[in-house]
C-alpha cells in the first residue's frame, strides 16, 4: 500500500528530466523595423504555468534604463540595465509565468529611436517548480571585432539555464556559434534579432541548460554581416526548484 501511494505521488514528476527551451518571439521580427517608445510582444503559444520568461528590451541610444509598461498580469523582476557601449541600451526582465496573460507585455524605453522587445521562454521539469537567480548578471563591453566571446560563469545549483546575450548598434547578422568548452551552448530563438529602423541595431542570444552545478564554459558568436561593431554582452543564470513535493519525500 505504501509503495502504491508513493508511486502515484511520484507520477507528476516521472518523465521530466530537465529544463527545456520552449520558444521565442520578438517585435519587430528579425530584419523588421520598429520605432515605438513602448513596444509590446506577443507571447509564444502553448506556454504553461511555471515557465521562465525572459523579456529583453533594446534601444539604439546610450545609457537608458527601461521599465515594464504593461505587465500582462505577471510579477516582473528587473536585472541591472546594460549600458556603457555607445548607442546600446538593453535590459532583461524575468518572471515565473502564472498561467494567464491579461495583455501582451510591453517595455517603456523612454523614447523612440529603433526599439526592440524580445521574449524567450524556458520550461521547468514540471509545473510545481519556481525560479531564482543562480548567478547574478555580469555584463562586459567588447571592442569592435568579428567574433565576440562571452566569458562563462560557474553555477551554484543543479537544474540551471544560463542566457548569454550580445547587443550592437548595427543590424548585424550573427552566426558561427562556438561552444568553446563543449558544454552544450545552443542558439536561443532566431540567429539574430535585427531592427532596421533609423540607424539600426541587433541582438543575438545563446543558452546552456545544466542538470548539475558547474562551469558553463565560454561561448562566442560571429558578426557575419555589417560588422565589425562594438558589442555589449551579458550572462545570467537561473535555477528551478520544486515547491510542491510531499514532506515525507524530502
Amino acid at each position: 500500500m505504501k509503495f502504491l501511494l508513493s508511486f502515484f505521488l511520484l507520477l507528476p514528476f516521472i518523465g521530466y528530466a530537465q529544463i527545456e527551451y520552449h520558444d521565442s518571439n520578438s517585435n519587430p521580427a528579425d530584419n523588421g523595423s520598429l520605432n515605438n517608445a513602448t513596444p509590446a510582444v506577443t507571447p509564444p503559444a502553448d506556454m504553461e504555468d511555471g515557465d521562465l520568461i525572459l523579456l529583453i528590451g533594446q534601444r539604439r541610444v546610450s545609457n537608458i534604463t527601461f521599465t515594464i509598461s504593461a505587465t500582462g498580469g505577471q510579477d516582473w523582476n528587473a536585472l541591472p540595465a546594460l549600458t556603457g557601449t555607445a548607442n546600446v541600451s538593453a535590459r532583461i526582465f524575468w518572471c515565473r509565468f502564472n498561467g494567464t496573460w491579461t495583455a501582451n507585455p510591453s517595455i517603456s524605453m523612454s523614447g523612440t529611436g529603433g526599439n526592440t522587445i524580445t521574449m524567450h521562454v524556458f520550461r521547468p521539469p514540471s509545473r510545481g517548480y519556481a525560479w531564482k537567480l543562480d548567478v547574478d548578471q555580469v555584463q562586459t563591453g567588447s571592442a569592435a571585432a568579428a567574433t565576440i566571446t562571452r566569458t562563462g560563469v560557474t553555477t551554484d545549483n543543479a537544474n540551471t539555464v544560463t542566457l548569454a546575450s550580445w547587443f550592437t548598434a548595427d543590424d548585424n547578422s550573427w552566426g558561427n556559434l562556438n561552444d568553446i568548452s563543449g558544454t552544450g551552448w545552443a542558439v536561443t530563438g532566431n540567429a539574430q534579432y535585427r531592427n532596421r529602423q533609423g540607424t539600426d541595431q541587433s541582438a543575438t542570444f545563446a543558452h546552456l541548460i545544466r542538470t548539475t552545478s558547474g562551469a558553463t564554459g565560454n561561448v562566442s558568436k560571429q558578426q557575419t554581416a555589417n560588422g565589425n561593431d562594438a558589442t555589449r554582452t551579458a550572462i545570467v543564470s537561473f535555477y528551478c526548484y520544486r515547491t510542491n513535493m510531499p514532506l515525507f519525500m524530502f
